[in-house]
């Protein structure tokens, strides 16, 4: 069975990448307090430890949720910032070679430049009307070698 889409219908991803992954972050912090109000209603460390069981604490429940919120605020937020300062970057690339501009003495090749600056990694292929090209090129060698 095919893992890839079917030709023609075009893949659907999320508008803004980075609000998808802030979501399921947020998702993530969300868990957290559900683990902290399961703690503090079904006192977790009497259930798995067989320790003396204490009574619900709603000051600490509040006080672990705020924590739990903060701490997404800051990691969400510092998340979302940053990857779309990166991405808003201006990037100086060669219209010839298609080199990155690292400085102003230094350029790097594309795929170099933003693996090491990014999560992505490269790997190459050729498209048809390339592969067409390369095709009628070996040919043509063949053909004058056979003449």
């Amino acid at each position: 069975m095919s893992t890839q889409p079917p030709r023609g219908k075009p893949i659907n991803l999320p508008k803004d990448p980075f609000a998808y992954i802030g979501f399921w972050q947020f998702l993530t912090f969300i868990m957290l307090i559900l683990l902290v109000w399961f703690n503090e209603i079904r006192d977790m460390p009497a259930l798995l430890f067989n320790t003396e069981p204490q009574e619900v604490n709603i000051f600490r429940g509040c006080v672990l949720t705020a924590a739990v919120l903060v701490a997404a605020i800051v990691a969400i937020g510092n998340t979302y910032l940053q990857q779309k300062r990166v991405l808003n970057s201006m990037i100086s690339v060669c219209s010839n070679c298609n080199k990155v501009r690292v400085n102003d003495n230094q350029w790097k090749q594309m795929e170099a430049y933003i693996s090491d600056n990014s999560l992505l990694t490269f790997t190459h292929g050729l498209c048809p009307d390339c592969m067409a090209k390369v095709m009628q090129t070996i040919d043509q060698r063949n053909g004058a070698r056979n003449a």
